[in-house]
């Protein structure tokens, strides 16, 4: 709580929107959906919808057959609901992705999280922010899970990463320590 992680996501969005670049997301936890709303639009003045089950069927019925594809709001939904509603978001043309709370998808490289695998390769051409005040808590290999939501290939498969990082702690080799800073660097 006040890093400014919802500061800054709002400086992206605001370049992007003076951009012409609208079509962007933001991906929250539930409680937060109305926060996120009230903040785009006053402190950013950026328009914005919810989108959830109420809302994604009346603009459905309305004639809107990918309720996601918005050209004049940015759109907010709940892990849960974009996971339910992943084959809409793979075919909108996202310019911007951000993920609030994204420590939620740490663990993306394990078959059990569903909703991390899902949202991960229903938005896997677009460009993404994770916003998050806890990164890792139990495991470099959380690192891992984060960084392959943005960038599949930065480390390569699992077993490369646990192969050449696994020992990184405080009482690693310096050099193993600064290898995987600078590769760490673009993202």
């Amino acid at each position: 709580v006040g890093l400014g992680k919802t500061i800054e996501a709002g400086l992206v969005i605001s370049q992007k929107w003076a951009e012409r670049k609208r079509k962007m997301i933001l991906i929250v936890p539930s409680s937060l959906r109305k926060q996120w709303q009230q903040e785009l639009q006053e402190k950013f003045f950026i328009p914005s919808v919810i989108l959830e089950a109420k809302s994604f069927n009346q603009k459905v019925k309305e004639g809107n057959l990918n309720p996601f594809n918005q050209d004049d709001a940015v759109v907010i939904c709940s892990y849960h609901f974009a996971r339910n509603k992943a084959p809409y978001l793979k075919q909108t043309p996202w310019d911007l992705a951000i993920f609030d709370e994204a420590h939620k998808l740490r663990n993306v490289y394990k078959t059990s999280n569903k909703i991390a695998r899902e949202l991960k390769n229903a938005l896997e051409d677009a460009p993404k922010v994770l916003l998050t005040a806890t990164p890792l808590q139990n495991s470099l290999l959380e690192l891992y899970g984060l960084v392959s939501i943005i960038d599949d290939y930065a480390f390569g498969d699992l077993k490369s990463f646990r192969s050449q990082y696994a020992r990184v702690n405080s009482n690693a080799d310096p050099e193993q320590f600064l290898e995987l800073k600078e590769r760490l660097k673009p993202i």
